[in-house]
């Protein structure tokens, strides 16, 4: 039945390739709009290992971009209707779900489970968390977030920066830390590219670096955005391609896609804004808007 399923696949991959493709195990942190479109990309690649982790349940704010939210899913726990797709898929992939959160004390237990990682829950500092411990337990993961009309994806492997240092986040903070930098409003508006990229409103970027509002996002990028993540684990468990790994990475747009680079810039600033020093400088730079803006533009 497997090589029924997966026949087309064999016009691309060896029978190696797709056997380390249907044996490779994933843990998916979050089961909603990414988590959703990766873990079914891959079940109908032919994985058949998942770990699922979600607290959460279907909504209709979901309705817009989630693979597996339909009218009679809501309410309903997001890793239970993920793993009843991929069984209507497959019906003979192993999957294992934790309905509920992950919790950060919980990261080193979790990366024994999977041979690759994907954090593709909303909370950002618990994403940044795994993605470091990741990396220092020698375990690849990948990061794929949508933001308004900008998606990104990247790998992280052991030989990668931390994604602190990619993304412009205290080097090697805690979660509680990270927590803390990531909910204030000051140093929110070091996203300015969401305003540009992203094509964010103003009065929504405004109003998210208040944290009154999420991340607005729109179908085709969160897809797109998930499909490309997707492609980054087949390259990795079937061995067939290199991943785009960090500091390198996938931009994508409505005017299209192409593979660019974190800058050092962004590497610099998070180390400086691990000290004490580095938070009294972003405060005093976001009293110009002008030089904030131009500041931003450089770490892009």
């Amino acid at each position: 039945m497997y090589q029924q399923l997966f026949e087309r696949n064999y016009g691309v991959f060896t029978v190696e390739e797709q056997q380390k493709v249907k044996k490779a195990r994933v843990v998916l942190i979050g089961c909603g709009g990414i988590g959703s479109v990766i873990g079914s990309a891959l079940a109908r690649s032919g994985l058949e290992h998942f770990v699922l982790y979600e607290f959460d349940t279907f909504s209709i704010t979901n309705m817009n971009r989630q693979m597996t939210c339909f009218q009679d899913t809501i309410g309903k726990n997001k890793a239970l209707v993920l793993k009843d797709n991929i069984l209507n898929i497959n019906p003979e992939a192993d999957i294992k779900i934790f309905e509920r959160a992950l919790l950060p004390d919980e990261i080193p237990q979790m990366l024994s489970m999977g041979d690759v990682i994907v954090p593709s829950a909303d909370e950002w500092p618990l994403s940044i968390t795994i993605l470091g411990a990741a990396k220092e337990y020698g375990v690849p993961a990948i990061m794929s977030y949508p933001s308004g009309a900008l998606g990104r994806v990247s790998t992280f492997m052991p030989t990668s920066p931390y994604a602190a240092e990619c993304l412009v986040m205290p080097y090697k903070a805690n979660y509680e830390q990270l927590k803390t930098f990531m909910n204030d409003p000051i140093n929110r508006h070091l996203c300015q590219y969401y305003r540009t990229d992203g094509d964010w409103t103003d009065e929504w970027f405004e109003s998210w670096c208040k944290s009154e509002l999420p991340h607005p996002q729109i179908c085709p990028i969160v897809w797109l955005t998930g499909t490309i993540a997707a492609m980054e684990v087949i390259k990795i468990v079937s061995g067939k391609w290199k991943p785009v790994a960090a500091p390198r990475f996938w931009h994508v747009t409505p005017e299209g896609a192409h593979i660019a680079r974190f800058s050092k810039g962004r590497m610099l600033l998070s180390h400086f804004l691990a000290k004490p020093k580095g938070a009294a400088f972003l405060r005093s730079l976001t009293k110009q808007q002008w030089l904030m803006n131009l500041f931003t533009d450089l770490l892009k």
